[in-house]
């Protein structure tokens, strides 16, 4: 079997003890065909199609697991252009204006409580969306609390087409609601009827000991039961650079920098990882003294933004800092950074 560098270990159960919402928490009143409003945004003057859904489910590594009532949030408005991946070519689906709730609202709801791990950053941390078919929605806990866009990720109240005005052309609304995934490229993610989130901990054991050094000359991808490992991405990857203005969670301001590097997304796809089905995998990556961080497969291969994640290569001789170091410019918060990777492991959910 074809090895490459990127060590993770996918041996993991999701258990998910609570029931699925039933479909009875969930009305759908016909499109109203004649509300039609007069206003200058080009996104809703559409008609619109509400959705009843009430309540959303929580568990997992949260401090009270139970519903969430959505009439209690915020609303959200997003615009989507709608791609499908079929048969391996992108296929349009229509153009949609959505107003709902968000996964960061509906988290905020339920402050996080973490169990087992001994690893307090929440860096770590991953979000599972399930319908009541057992379909699921992996995100990042960084793709909905670290990155700029916050409230990208909505259960829609309500949806709108945005109709070209010249073509004729009248895109069908959903018939239920679906989770809306604004910085997806495919709609890998829409699933329907969304009724529970968990919270979770990326699975593995992680040794090493903090702030320690950490050089690893090389850094694995484990995906399928296959490793790669990467020991000299300028052999086979193009570079890209990135300006910057760093700032911490914890320190702030960091200056500002220009980092340059290699595609994290093309690495992966070089090592034989698929972009087809991505929305519900998970990704670990980590360093040998401990530091991890979770990212959905989406938020690094699906992306609609040019924000791409990049690993930097700083060479050989950096033994304190470690030679391989990802760099997140989607994210405001640099947290998600890992200066010295030494494996890269994908997870299905």
């Amino acid at each position: 079997m074809k090895t490459m560098e990127i060590s993770c270990a996918a041996v993991f159960a999701l258990v998910l003890s609570v029931p699925v919402l039933a479909q009875d928490n969930l009305e759908t009143p016909p499109v109203n065909s004649a509300e039609v409003r007069s206003v200058n945004s080009f996104f809703e003057r559409g008609p619109a199609k509400e959705y009843g859904l009430k309540t959303v489910y929580v568990g997992g590594e949260v401090e009270t697991p139970g519903p969430v009532t959505l009439a209690d949030l915020p609303l959200r408005g997003l615009a989507v252009k709608e791609l499908a991946l079929e048969k391996g070519a992108p296929v349009f689906k229509g153009a949609y204006y959505f107003t709902g709730y968000s996964l960061y609202d509906i988290l905020n709801f339920k402050p996080v409580k973490k169990v087992g791990s001994g690893f307090s950053p929440e860096t770590d941390l991953y979000v599972v969306v399930e319908n009541d078919k057992g379909e699921k929605a992996v995100f990042s806990w960084g793709e909905i609390y670290y990155t700029r866009d916050n409230f990208d990720d909505l259960i829609p109240k309500d949806a709108r087409p945005i109709n070209p005005a010249r073509s004729g052309q009248a895109w069908p609304l959903p018939a239920v609601p679906r989770l809306i995934c604004g910085g997806d490229l495919y709609n890998d993610r829409y699933i329907e009827n969304p009724a529970k989130i968990m919270v979770k901990s990326v699975p593995g054991v992680f040794p090493g000991e903090k702030h320690a050094a950490a050089f690893s000359p090389e850094l694995e991808i484990v995906y399928g039961g296959t490793t790669t490992v990467v020991a000299d991405p300028a052999g086979f990857l193009r570079g890209r650079g990135n300006p910057t203005a760093s700032y911490g969670h914890g320190m702030g301001y960091k200056g500002l920098q220009t980092t340059e590097g290699f595609l994290l997304k093309d690495m992966l796809l070089k090592a034989g990882v698929k972009q087809r089905g991505s929305g519900s995998s998970l990704v670990v990556i980590s360093a040998k003294d401990g530091y991890r961080s979770s990212f959905s497969l989406a938020e690094i291969l699906n992306r609609n933004d040019s924000e791409d994640f990049l690993v930097v290569d700083k060479g050989m001789d950096d033994a304190d800092g470690g030679r391989f170091a990802l760099f997140v410019p989607s994210d405001f918060f640099v947290d998600r950074n890992i200066r010295s990777i030494a494996k890269v492991e994908i997870i299905k959910i």
